[in-house]
C-alpha cells in the first residue's frame, strides 16, 4: 500500500473513532432525536390515512392556531383527552404528537391536540389563553366528534404540563371563556413545570440561565404568578401526575412537591413514578412497547371520570 493509501486509512480511522466518541458522549441526545424521528414518521402515516380526524380547526379568535380532533371510528359520548404538547415553550407542533392519539383511540377516547403560539411570538399568558380557548372549543363542539362534553380531561407534557396546569389551577383562564373549572373532569400532568422558581433553581444548579423560560415568563419577577402551584385551592379538579425518576430536564421533585401542595389543599391526586425513565422515555416507549405503562395509566385516569 502506498503512502497515500496508508494516510487515507489513518484519517478514516480517526474519523470513525471521533464518531464513536461523539456517539458515546451524546448518546442521550442521539436517542432522543432518533425516537423523535420515529414518532414523526409513524404519526405522519397515521395522520394521512386515518379517516376520523377533524383537521386544522380554528379555535381561537385572536390567532391563526389550529387544533386536530381524533375520534374513534364508531360510537358517541366517549371521554375526551386534550393533550398540550411540550417543547420548551419554543418548539414542536401538534402533528408530532399524533402518536398520542394513535395509542388512545383503540381505548375509545376522543383526543384533541391543539397548536399554540410559540416563543418568541408569544409569552406564557398568550399560550395559556390559547389552551383555555382550546378547552372552551372542546366543551362547545366535542359532541359533534363523538365526545362527551361532561368528561373532558386536560393534560400536558413538560412545558405543555405547565400551560395546562395553569388552566386547571387558576380559574381566571377559563372564566375568560365563560367557563368554570367544573368543565374539567381531571388534570393529567406529565413531567410538567408546576413551579417555575423551582425549575430555575434546578437550572442554576446545572449552571444554566434558562433564557427561554425566563423570557417566556416575562422575567423572574413573574415566576410565582406563572406557576400552577401558586393557585392550588380545594375546588380544583382531581390531579394525576406522572414523572420519571431519571428526568434530567424537569426534576421529579417538582411533581413531588406539587403533589404535597395538592394533598394539603384536599385535592384528590396521585403521583405515578416510572423508575429509571427520563423526560420523554415513557412517551416514546409507547410507540414500540405494547407493555408501556403510560397508555393504560392515562386511559384509567380518563375513564375514571363518572358518566
Amino acid at each position: 500500500m502506498n503512502s497515500f493509501g496508508k494516510w487515507f486509512l489513518s484519517i478514516g480511522g480517526v474519523v470513525v473513532a471521533a464518531a464513536a466518541v461523539f456517539a458515546v458522549l451524546n448518546r442521550e441526545d442521539l436517542t432522543f432525536y432518533w425516537n423523535l424521528w420515529q414518532a414523526s414518521r409513524a404519526g405522519t402515516q397515521f395522520y394521512e390515512s386515518y379517516e376520523h380526524i377533524g383537521r386544522d380547526i380554528a379555535y381561537h379568535a385572536g390567532s391563526d392556531e389550529r387544533l386536530d380532533v381524533y375520534s374513534p371510528s364508531t360510537g358517541n359520548n366517549h371521554p375526551v383527552l386534550i393533550f398540550i404538547h411540550g417543547g420548551g415553550w419554543d418548539s414542536y407542533n401538534k402533528l408530532l404528537f399524533t402518536p398520542v392519539a394513535m395509542k388512545l383511540l383503540p381505548h375509545d377516547l376522543v383526543v384533541v391536540i391543539p397548536n399554540y403560539t410559540l416563543y418568541p411570538d408569544a409569552g406564557y399568558a398568550e399560550m395559556t389563553d390559547q389552551v383555555a380557548a382550546a378547552v372552551a372549543w372542546t366543551v362547545n363542539n366535542i359532541a359533534d366528534y363523538g365526545g362527551d362534553p361532561d368528561r373532558i380531561v386536560l393534560s400536558g407534557h413538560s412545558a405543555g404540563g405547565h400551560l395546562a396546569g395553569l388552566v386547571a389551577m387558576d380559574e381566571r383562564w377559563l372564566a375568560a371563556y365563560d367557563l368554570t373549572l367544573a368543565a374539567l373532569c381531571r388534570f393529567i400532568g406529565l413531567s410538567g413545570v408546576y413551579d417555575v422558581k423551582a425549575q430555575m433553581a434546578f437550572e442554576r444548579a446545572k449552571e444554566s440561565t434558562a433564557p427561554v423560560m425566563t423570557a417566556v415568563m416575562g422575567g423572574e419577577d413573574n415566576f410565582t404568578a406563572a406557576s400552577p402551584v401558586t393557585y392550588v385551592t380545594a375546588d380544583r379538579p382531581p390531579v394525576h401526575l406522572i414523572h420519571g425518576d431519571a428526568d434530567t430536564t424537569v426534576p421529579i421533585s417538582i411533581s413531588q412537591e406539587f403533589a404535597t401542595v395538592l394533598a394539603a389543599a384536599g385535592i384528590p391526586n396521585e403521583l405515578i413514578v416510572y423508575p429509571g425513565k427520563g423526560h420523554t422515555d415513557f412517551l416514546f416507549e409507547a410507540l414500540t412497547d405494547a407493555d408501556a405503562p403510560i397508555v393504560p395509566d392515562i386511559v384509567a385516569f380518563v375513564q375514571s371520570c363518572a358518566q
